[in-house]
């Protein structure tokens, strides 16, 4: 089972990744773990990217208090190059923004250009 599926994250409507949070996602009670934000905004990110990548720089910006709830990721690509790509991907609660990060992304080879 791969990390994501573990954490919980499944595919939404329009590439959207979404999380319907448990109990083990709370840092405190009422309150959802900044590393949870932080992974489904990366997530997110990097679906928008539409090719393999690995996240070379994170940077997030918890903006709100996440509850316990459904979120949801929405990802962009901000610039998109041979080596590296810019995303930026947000976390919403109620449709209200919680967590934003911007991700800088290796873009991997395809397995034919290893």
């Amino acid at each position: 089972m791969s990390f994501n599926r573990s954490l919980g994250l499944r595919p939404g409507d329009d590439g959207e990744v979404v999380l319907d949070t448990r109990p083990e996602h709370e840092v405190m009670p009422g309150t959802i773990h900044f590393a949870v934000l932080t992974t489904l905004a990366e997530v997110a990110a990097a679906g928008a990217a539409g090719r393999p990548v690995v996240p070379a720089t994170v940077h997030v910006q918890l903006l709100r208090r996440a509850t316990p709830g459904r979120l949801v990721g929405r990802g962009r690509v901000l610039k998109m190059g041979g080596r590296l790509a810019f995303c930026e991907g947000q976390v919403l609660q109620d449709d209200k923004l919680v967590a934003h990060a911007t991700v800088t992304f290796a873009v991997l080879a395809d397995a034919g250009g290893r």
